[in-house]
């Protein structure tokens, strides 16, 4: 099981149980999909809608924790990958879009992606082909104050907002079967991000 390492937003970072990791004083670029639900931006799963501005997560687990989102061992927290989603995973539908946030404050981060405390929108990612689909998702970039740009293009205008994950900070990825559906991704690291505000907006 690799070590956790907590960097406090309010004193100097720490080192727990030996294991060194930079400081994360920056916000952190992911990527994610959406649910378009009529004129709205809303979660794949947990169908919580996506506001323009930053947002800031709330456990709704039954089984309450001392600690703000993202918990160990709570699914609570702001999900996002390290790399961009396929371009193609969203195209076969009507409803799915992808897309970039900036993660800050407390970050978990796991072997294939991470879960943040604080996210904000900061891209949309465009339909392949033209279409009722493309103008909803440029409709809602629009309300959210946000881009929507080609999928080839999302990468570098998510980095105008923030920082990815180095791959060395990521922990190793210990699945067996690559094609098996994810499940709950161990080892973790939980860090926290200096917040220096809410990311700039282009």
């Amino acid at each position: 099981m690799s070590a956790r390492r907590l960097v406090p937003l309010d004193g100097p970072s720490r080192t727990v149980a030996g294991e060194a990791a930079p400081d994360l004083i920056h916000p952190v670029v992911g990527y994610r999909q959406w649910r378009l639900h009529g004129g709205e931006l809303r979660s794949v799963y947990t169908r919580d809608l996506w506001k323009p501005g930053a947002m800031i997560a709330r456990c709704h687990a039954k089984a309450a924790h001392p600690d703000p989102p993202p918990a160990t061992g709570c699914a609570c927290g702001f999900y996002a990958r390290y790399t961009p989603v396929p371009r193609t995973a969203s195209a076969g539908t009507a409803d799915l879009v992808a897309g970039a946030v900036a993660l800050s404050g407390r970050l978990e981060l796991h072997a294939r992606g991470m879960r943040g405390e604080q996210a904000i929108v900061v891209a949309l990612a465009l339909p392949l082909l033209p279409g009722p689909k493309r103008r909803r998702v440029r409709k809602i970039a629009g309300d959210l104050g946000v881009p929507a740009v080609p999928a080839r293009r999302l990468a570098a205008t998510a980095l105008r907002h923030g920082m990815p994950i180095p791959p060395a900070m990521r922990p190793p990825d210990l699945t067996p079967n690559k094609r098996a559906a994810p499940g709950t991704p161990d080892p973790a690291r939980l860090h926290a991000v200096g917040d220096r505000g809410a990311p700039p907006r282009r």
